[in-house]
């Protein structure tokens, strides 16, 4: 698996991707630690090897969207300049901050940062106040978020602007919204985490959405059938402006490759076909479902479903593709919809060989579930002991996963949502 690669987004205040963490499946032999010299030779060539391959062969502009990618560098590849390769309008130099004293560290991001390179800070303590005017020679400096501690990370924001006021913290491992809430008003910039798929349940909210989220499940439910009702889209879209835009720009836009314009609604739904509309719909719904959310959680929502329909087949499950699709698309609906799953499933009328295994994460359909999560957590030992349990290897999970990723920027472009 040393080729594989997965991304952790990384936010701004206004949750709008910055770019995102990489991590790849050796990520172990980047660590900085005390280890003998043959074994760090071994973890440079191999840290060397899988930077390279990722950025040349695999196209990491392919993973990160053109957006930054932050990369672990080691303190070898990071005097011998390996990163002046890379491009530098992606590239984020990140590293343990354990080492940015060491002999020539300091030199080294000054020339690599006047090339226009960023470098990024790890596993920095805001209570390290003599490190305070080495930190100001980086970009981005990286801290774990207490919230028991605000004051101190607030007060160590201040120094770090006096410093260099370019420079950006950024907060990571936020778990919770409320952690995101308060990490903001400590003056921090960046944010990182798994607070962003978490729903905020509020009590005694009302069973159904608001008039508009709830046109968008009706047509997220009409796009499940197998045999879509072209005149109840129809009576759906005509009613809705932004509808009836997006499914005309979307026509008439070089993703389709038409050599005419169309100016009905009918028409177009027509024109667009069972499966792009079944497509489209399932993106406007996800946008139309998310609002005042992070952008991230459509694209990850689509990612798994692809994901989903793309492994049925190497997983023995060819004829319940779509139902894995469905799965994966409503994998995270909680944390759009802010409910429950039992909930969402309630609402959306799942059938129950998918709501179960939805629920429970159990069994051949929801285990599958378990893969592409653990897979987004990069924990490679679950992600090969379940590829194990159904025959597939960790490097077809690897291209299954950037098959996702290009088939959901696709779907982005082509709707211009």
């Amino acid at each position: 698996m040393g080729s594989c690669v997965v991304r952790r987004p990384v936010f701004t205040k206004g949750l709008n991707i910055y770019g995102y963490e990489l991590l790849f499946e050796d990520d172990e032999f980047r660590k900085e630690e005390v280890v003998s010299a043959a074994d760090r030779a071994i973890r440079d060539r191999r840290s060397s090897k899988t930077i390279i391959h990722s950025f040349h062969d695999l196209g990491i502009a392919r993973v990160t969207n053109n957006k930054r990618g932050f990369v672990r560098f080691t303190e070898k590849l990071l005097l011998d300049m390996v990163a002046t390769i890379l491009p530098s309008h992606i590239l984020v130099i990140e590293l343990d901050g354990k080492i940015f004293t060491a002999p020539g560290v300091i030199d080294a991001c000054r020339r690599l940062r006047n090339k226009g390179y960023l470098i990024a800070l790890d596993g920095f303590s805001p209570y390290e106040n003599a490190l305070m005017s080495q930190s100001c020679e980086a970009d981005i400096i990286k801290i774990e978020f207490d919230r028991e501690n605000r004051e101190t990370i607030k007060e160590f924001a201040q120094k770090l602007q006096k410093c260099n006021p370019h420079i950006q913290l950024l907060a990571k491992k936020l778990e919770t919204l409320s952690d995101f809430e308060l990490a903001k008003k400590c003056d921090l910039k960046l944010f990182q985490g798994n607070f962003f798929s978490k729903p905020t349940v509020v009590k005694n909210k009302a069973l159904l959405p608001a008039p508009r989220r709830h046109q968008m499940l009706q047509l997220m439910r009409l796009s499940l059938d197998s045999e879509i009702d072209y005149r109840a889209v129809y009576d759906i879209i005509k009613q809705d402006l932004a509808l009836s835009y997006r499914l005309l720009r979307v026509i008439n836009s070089a993703f389709l490759g038409l050599r005419h314009t169309v100016s009905n609604i009918r028409q177009a739904i027509s024109i667009l076909g069972t499966k792009e509309l079944k497509k489209w719909i399932t993106l406007v719904s996800l946008s139309g479902l998310s609002e005042n959310k992070p952008t991230e959680l459509v694209t990850m929502s689509l990612v798994r479903a692809r994901f989903m329909e793309l492994i049925a087949p190497h997983a023995g499950m060819t004829k319940q593709a779509d139902d894995l699709f469905l799965m994966g698309l409503m994998s995270i609906m909680d944390a759009v919809m802010d409910m429950p799953m039992t909930a969402v499933v309630t609402q959306t009328n799942i059938s129950a060989h998918i709501a179960a295994p939805l629920l429970s994460r159990e069994g051949k359909l929801g285990n599958l579930l378990n893969l592409i999560a653990c897979y987004e957590q990069s924990d490679w030992d679950q992600v090969r002991s379940i590829s194990a349990q159904y025959d597939v290897s960790p490097e077809r999970v690897f291209n299954i996963y950037m098959q996702a990723l290009d088939w959901t920027r696709q779907l982005h472009i082509g709707s211009s949502v």
